[in-house]
């Protein structure tokens, strides 16, 4: 029956999965707590307005109309639901913010993507000190660990980079908006060829080997040091350089990359960006950065801010992952051990205690389920330190 059939894009979580969202959730809700951000909660439902200004990379909105005929989205983005808030209170700044909550995102068809997803996050209203990016880089290190047990690496980038560097060689919009498009999208031949024209320019070389400037902090600086470069660009590597240089005495052991060659994650970002991604995962578990003119599209007074969201459906993913890799247990015992049956799943991993009433149908249970059963009754003296 199709009225049974999920919309396109969703999922029904149940089990383990939900669980350990829950318990991603709950750490990443009490870290921040701990840390003295204030929780904000918006409706999942916005204005359209709100969002008009961007156009969210590789996805669009879900549209309604409301009583009025006025047309309403499901939020696809938790930082600008914010920014409108903070138009329309009289809430002092600075201030520090934190979130968990579902946003809604078309996919483009076939990507495979979801378009419901959970995020969670912050927003650091009213800073402009680099503080601000440290304490959000800070956060990715300390989260991953928690979370994660492994090291994330966090990727380093600047949101107008890829405009500055090409007004160095062109003040034709349209070329220079092809340019970043085959950059971006690592259309490397269509790269090569668009940049033909600049052949005869001092800083061709460094053109043509723009689209591999990926990789250890120090090497690309070392790279670059190699090339006369104007202000405009200089003054933002500086301010990555300023950044390497915190998170290095905060977080020594902080695995950290330079990609002066990838888009900015939203279009609203002015300044430092940054992902942080785990060696066992397909993308970006953390993202976030500098967007001091977001509120000018709301009030007439801007502030500056520094924003990171994390992709709880991908960190549980991951930890599903680690999960399933454990033996399923499932433990049976006659109703008058039933004590130490409870006792002995809560001490072992990834076990659950049988209901059938025999031995007979608690393996057929364990087989339909593939885990390894094991008999109280049977195997009492294996396991009789457990209890006591």
């Amino acid at each position: 029956m199709k009225n049974n059939l999920l919309p396109l894009g969703t999922r029904d979580e149940f089990g383990v999965r939900s669980e350990e969202k829950q318990r991603i959730i709950g750490i990443i809700q009490r870290h921040f707590k701990s840390l003295g951000f204030a929780r904000i909660s918006t409706p999942i439902i916005e204005k359209q307005a709100v969002f008009q200004p961007y156009q969210l990379i590789d996805s669009k909105m879900y549209r309604l109309l409301d009583q009025e005929g006025d047309t309403i989205v499901l939020r696809s983005d938790l930082t600008l639901p914010i920014a409108r808030f903070l138009s329309s209170t009289s809430i002092p700044l600075p201030q520090k913010f934190c979130y968990v909550g579902d946003i809604f995102r078309l996919s483009r068809s076939l990507s495979g993507s979801y378009n419901q997803l959970t995020q969670a996050g912050i927003e650091l209203v009213g800073y402009r000190s680099t503080k601000a990016e440290l304490e959000c880089l800070s956060n990715i290190y300390d989260l991953s660990q928690e979370i994660l047990d492994e090291q994330v690496t966090i990727e380093l980038g600047y949101a107008d980079f890829a405009k500055i560097f090409l007004d160095i060689f062109t003040d034709d919009a349209e070329l220079r908006k092809q340019i970043a498009q085959a950059l971006f999208d690592k259309k490397i031949t269509e790269y090569e060829r668009l940049i033909i024209p600049f052949k005869t320019q001092n800083l061709y070389p460094l053109l043509k080997r723009w689209p591999r400037l990926f990789g250890e902090p120090d090497d690309i600086f070392q790279e670059l040091n190699g090339y006369d470069l104007p202000n405009s660009v200089t003054v933002r590597l500086e301010k990555i350089k300023k950044v390497v240089s915190l998170v290095r005495q905060v977080r020594p052991h902080q695995q950290l990359v330079i990609d002066l060659s990838s888009r900015a994650p939203q279009q609203y970002y002015t300044g430092l960006t940054f992902r942080g991604f785990a060696k066992s995962g397909e993308d970006y578990i953390f993202s976030g950065g500098r967007y001091d003119n977001l509120l000018a599209n709301f009030q007439a007074q801007n502030e500056p801010a520094v924003g990171m969201g994390i992709d709880i459906d991908l960190l549980t993913d991951l930890c599903v992952k680690k999960i399933n890799r454990l033996p399923k247990i499932l433990v049976f015992s006659s109703i008058e051990n039933w004590s130490k049956a409870q006792a002995l799943v809560q001490k072992l991993p990834n076990a659950t205690l049988s209901l059938s009433d025999t031995k007979a149908d608690a393996i057929k249970e364990a087989q339909r389920t593939q885990a390894k059963i094991i008999d109280i009754e049977e195997d009492e003296n294996e396991f009789e330190d457990s209890f006591n």
